[in-house]
This record gives C-alpha cells, structure tokens and sequence, in this order.
C-alpha cells in the first residue's frame, strides 16, 4: 500500500496531552457553533498523559460506572461546521485519490472465540418511529444513495462479544475537570482497538473539549462490555496518553482521536510491561480517503441515553445518506437511531464477523482486507433534528492518517 501525506503546514493542530484525571468529575464538552472563518492557520495537534492519582480499580468501581452519564451527543446548526476553503480544497484532492487501507490484527491470547452465536436479534423496539427493521439489504445498496430523511438502517443489539472484530469494540469512561462545555461529573463514551495492538481510536469530544481548551482524563476503556466488565478481554484497560486536534480544527471534521494504552499492568505500551490490548481483542483495520457517496458500514457503540440502556453492544447497519450534509465539507450522515455514549464508536467497512453468524452480510469487501474503521459516531443536527440520523467524518489523509502518523511519534508515558 502506498500512502501519501499532505505537506506539515496543511495540518491542523494537533496536541498530545497529558491525562489529569485526579478530579472525580468529570466534563463534557460540545463542539463550538462558530465557524472556522477563512484563516490559513494550520490545525494543531496535542497529547494529553493519564496521570490519574487512583488506579482504574480504586476509581471506577461498579457504583461509579453504574453511575456515569451517557456523553449526549453533540448538537449543531446548520451553517456552523463551514470548513476553511484550504481544507475544502484538501477534500477535494483527496476524492481524486484512491481509498487507503492497512489490515487489522486478530487476538493471540485466546484465538478464536468459540462464543455461542445467539439467533435472536435483540431488536430495539421502540415504537414505529424507530421501527426500521423491515428495511431488506436491497434497500441499504449503495447504488440508491443518498437517500433523503430518514434514511433506512437496521439497528439491534449484537448479543456477541468475545468474538473477533466484536472484541474491539467497548465503553470509555473518564472524567473532567469543571469549567468545560459539560456539567461536571463521570462520563461514558464508546470507541474501538484501531490501527494497531495498543491504541483506542474515539472521537474528539470524548477527550478534549474544543469549545474551552480542556482536557478531559481518567480514561479507562473496557472492550466487549456486556452489563460489565468482560474478564476474557481483560477487564479495564488504563489510558496512556491522548492524542488529537486542540486548535485551528474547530468543526466535526477534526473530530477524532486516538488513545494509547496501557498494558497489562497499567504501566507501559506496546508489550514493554505486560500483554497489551490487543493480544485479547484484536484491532481493527483503517480505510481513508476516495469518494464517500455510496459506501455501507457496519457502525457500533454503546447509547445509554434513552430508550437505550448502556449496557450492551449495539449494532447500526447503514449506508450513505448525504454527503456534506446541510451545506458542511467533510461529513457524512447516516441513518442510525443510537443516543448519547455512542460517541466515538467505530463504522466498519468489509464487516467480516468470521465464524459468527451476524444477521447482516459481510459488506463493501475489499479484495484484501476485512474491518476497516473508517469513521466515528459524532454528532446531530438542531434544524432540522434528524434523531434518526448521526453524522461522522469523512476519515481522510489530513484529519485522520496525519493525525495518526504524528500520534506514533510519541513515546510511552
């Protein structure tokens, strides 16, 4: 595979920041609605370092999970998420490429998961408003896209957990200083082992609140939860250090970020001191850049916000509904019904659930590689609301390969 980067001084600004997680509050912060206006400052990238005085154990303790909130959901108007015309430029020289894809790993510990495959869906039920399931595979054919609101997807709980890509997927709790976006208080979010055997990809707002400049911290993330910790995955997993765009990025298209992670013993990355994430869960692949109008993905998270509960996997089958939706650059939005704590959770091209038997077909199969992540769960619209919908970034060379090639530049904490 061949990759191209866009030249340094395209780049947002990305920070690395170090993870202050002392608080026992925690802060959500929403994106800000002012527009990013025409300035050719480049985007900035930080890292953030988990430096959390309690260890995962003594902070997130079942009452204390039990008691975090579901992040809501970001919410913005249309006409807020303009994008500066270099990165509309930018966008349109990455249509004009290929997609990029680099293969995901599978877990070494436990091999294979022999997993019972369960027969019943567990289909949201909800009432008509989100009664969807009608809607056949035809139906999601990219060849019909875009679609108008609302547009058709297929939602229901997995019901599978330790089975490969499934494993990747889990809940992100943290905690954040007062003076965000966000009251105060615990949070959960979702997010998915990407990219390689140690590191949590998420969106942004899970991590760093654009709005006022704070970080968030005290991330733990716990894959393939199921109404708790799963104990085959490892339990909880402490963050190292967070990664991602802090300022001159202030719309949905720099919303994501990365997490690295801690091994086995809560100390280290990468295998230095002990097993790491992946050796349990496996990790998916990534696919950037090319044309989004007709794609399908297989999109996860854990909503807590009502009528959800927050305490199993969710599974959204869905295609393109609009590109640049409502007049935005870079952004995408699908058919899916899932609330707040699905933030950050991944959309999968090529779903390939192995030995599983998952009520949906393996789709957008690429000739060599399987489970891609190629986007996140991130926000909604105010006017016209659309709670059938969520919109996400495009994953392209400047928002999301750049960020990831200056976030492997960093050491362990």
């Amino acid at each position: 595979m061949q990759t191209k980067f866009l030249p340094r001084s395209a780049w947002p600004v990305l920070g690395v920041a170090l993870v202050l997680g002392i608080a026992q509050v925690s802060v959500v912060a929403q994106q800000p609605t002012a527009k990013s206006g025409a300035s050719n400052a480049a985007p900035v990238l930080k890292f953030q370092a988990n430096t959390a005085a309690l260890t995962t154990g003594e902070y997130w303790t079942a009452d204390r999970m039990a008691a975090a909130k579901p992040l809501p959901l970001p919410r913005s108007a249309p006409g807020s998420v303009d994008l500066d015309p270099q990165v509309i430029n930018r966008l349109a020289i990455s249509k004009s490429e290929s997609m990029k894809t680099g293969p995901g790993g599978l877990p070494t510990l436990r091999g294979l998961s022999t997993q019972a495959v369960p027969t019943e869906r567990f289909p949201l039920s909800t009432g008509d408003s989100l009664d969807n399931d009608s809607l056949d595979n035809e139906s999601l054919s990219p060849e019909s896209t875009p679609f108008s609101y609302a547009f058709p997807f297929n939602n229901f709980r997995t019901g599978i957990n330790n089975q490969y890509p499934y494993t990747t997927v889990g809940k992100l709790f943290f905690t954040i200083p007062a003076g965000a976006s966000e009251p105060a208080g615990d949070y959960v979010c979702s997010g998915s082992v990407t990219l390689n055997s140690h590191t949590v990809l998420t969106a942004r707002h899970c991590m760093f609140d654009i709005a006022t400049g704070k970080w968030y911290g005290n991330w733990t993330f716990y894959p393939g939860w199921n109404n708790g910790s799963n104990a085959a995955l490892g339990g909880g997993w402490k963050v190292n250090f967070a990664y991602t765009w802090v300022s001159n990025a202030p719309n949905w298209y720099w919303d994501i970020g990365f997490l690295s992670m801690h091994d086995s013993t809560g100390k280290g990355c990468g295998g230095d001191s002990g097993k790491v994430i992946g050796a349990y869960t496996g990790w998916l692949g990534y696919a950037y850049g090319g044309d989004y109008t007709q794609r399908q993905w297989n999109i996860f998270g854990y909503p807590q916000g009502k009528p959800f509960e927050g305490n199993y996997l969710y599974q959204d089958n869905g295609a393109t509904g609009q590109v640049n939706p409502l007049g935005t650059s870079g952004i995408v939005e699908i058919g899916n019904p899932q609330t707040g704590g699905t933030s950050g959770g991944p959309w999968i091209l090529g779903f390939n659930p192995g030995n599983a038997t998952d009520p949906s077909p393996s789709n957008n199969t690429f000739p060599t590689y399987f489970n891609l992540a190629n986007g996140v769960n991130s926000f909604q619209w105010t006017s016209p609301a659309e709670p059938l919908a969520i919109n996400g970034p495009e994953f392209n060379g400047d928002n999301f390969w750049n960020l990831y090639v200056a976030y492997s530049k960093i050491l362990c904490r």
